[in-house]
C-alpha cells in the first residue's frame, strides 16, 4: 500500500530542496513522497512515470537515513532534469525483459551515482559510506556465491549479481577498500575481471548526458548482450498498444 508522506517531516539540506524544485519546475509535476509498505529489497526508489515523479521509501520515519534515501533518490530524478536519458530493454520475449530487468536497472543506478554522489558528500552526506559497509565484510560475497546457483532466472547467468557487487565496490568504496573486496574474491575470476572492466568505462566517461549514453552501451557490449537489447533515450521504441510490441519496457532508475 502506498502512503503519501509530508516532506515537511523530514529535515533536508537546502541543496536537495532545490533540486526537488528543479525536477518540479521541469516536469510541471509536484513530487510526491511516498511510503510503501511492500517494498522489499531497497531503501527507496525513484519513479519518473507520465504524469508522476515521486520518491518512494520503504520506512516512514523521519529519520536521518530515510533523509539520506530521499536526497539519494532526488539525485536520479534531478538527472532527468538535466537531459540524461532513460534506459530500455527491448526485446521480443517480454520473459528476457523479466528476468534482466534487476541488471540493467543495477547498472543504470551505479552509472547515475557517479554523477551526484560527489554532490551528496560535499553537502554533508555520505551516500559512499553505505556501500562500505554492506561490501566491506567478505561475508557478503559467500552469501551471494551460495546463492547464485539457486537463484531462479532463466537466461541470465547469475554470476551478474556477484558482478554488480564488484562493481559497486570499485565505485563507492574507497579504493583500499575495494581492492581488499577484490582480493577476497579473487576465486571469483570472471566476475573480477568483468567488474574491473566495468568500472573502467564507467569511470572514463564524461559526467554528461551523452557520457552515461556511450558508458551504458559500452558496459552492455562488455557483458556479450546484443545492443540492440539496449535502447538508450532517443532509441525508446513507440509502443503503440499491447498487442503490437511483444516486449519492452522503461527502466525506472532509482535504487
Amino acid at each position: 500500500m502506498l502512503t503519501d508522506l509530508s516532506w515537511d517531516a523530514f529535515v533536508l539540506p537546502a541543496e536537495a530542496l532545490r533540486w526537488r524544485t528543479d525536477i518540479e519546475r521541469a516536469s510541471g509535476l509536484p513530487v510526491r513522497l511516498l511510503q510503501d509498505d511492500e517494498m522489499t529489497g531497497a531503501e527507496g526508489e525513484a519513479w519518473s512515470e507520465p504524469g508522476l515523479r515521486a520518491v518512494v521509501l520503504a520506512e516512514a520515519a523521519p529519520s536521518p537515513a530515510n533523509a539520506m534515501t530521499i536526497v539519494h533518490e532526488l539525485g536520479h530524478l534531478k538527472l532527468e532534469t538535466e537531459g540524461w536519458p532513460h534506459c530500455y530493454l527491448c526485446h521480443d520475449d517480454p520473459r528476457w525483459i523479466e528476468w534482466h530487468y534487476a541488471l540493467i536497472s543495477d547498472l543504470v543506478s551505479l552509472v547515475e551515482h557517479q554523477a551526484f554522489f560527489p554532490t551528496m558528500l560535499r553537502i554533508g552526506l555520505d551516500p559512499y559510506a553505505a556501500s562500505e559497509a554492506d561490501l566491506a565484510d567478505a561475508d557478503v560475497l559467500d552469501e551471494l556465491r551460495n546463492l547464485a546457483p539457486s537463484l531462479p532466472l532463466p537466461g541470465l547467468k547469475p554470476d551478474w549479481a556477484i558482478t554488480m557487487q564488484l562493481l559497486r565496490a570499485l565505485l563507492e568504496c574507497r579504493p583500499a577498500i575495494a581492492e581488499a573486496i577484490l582480493r577476497d574474491a579473487a576465486q571469483l575470476g570472471p566476475e573480477v575481471r568483468m567488474a574491473r572492466a566495468l568500472a573502467a568505462i564507467i569511470l572514463a566517461a564524461p559526467l554528461t548526458p551523452q557520457g552515461f549514453a556511450d558508458a551504458m552501451r559500452a558496459c552492455w557490449r562488455a557483458m556479450g548482450f546484443a545492443p540492440e537489447t539496449l535502447c538508450v533515450g532517443e532509441d525508446e521504441p513507440a509502443v503503440a498498444n499491447d498487442d503490437d510490441i511483444a516486449g519492452e519496457t522503461a527502466l525506472v532508475a532509482g535504487d
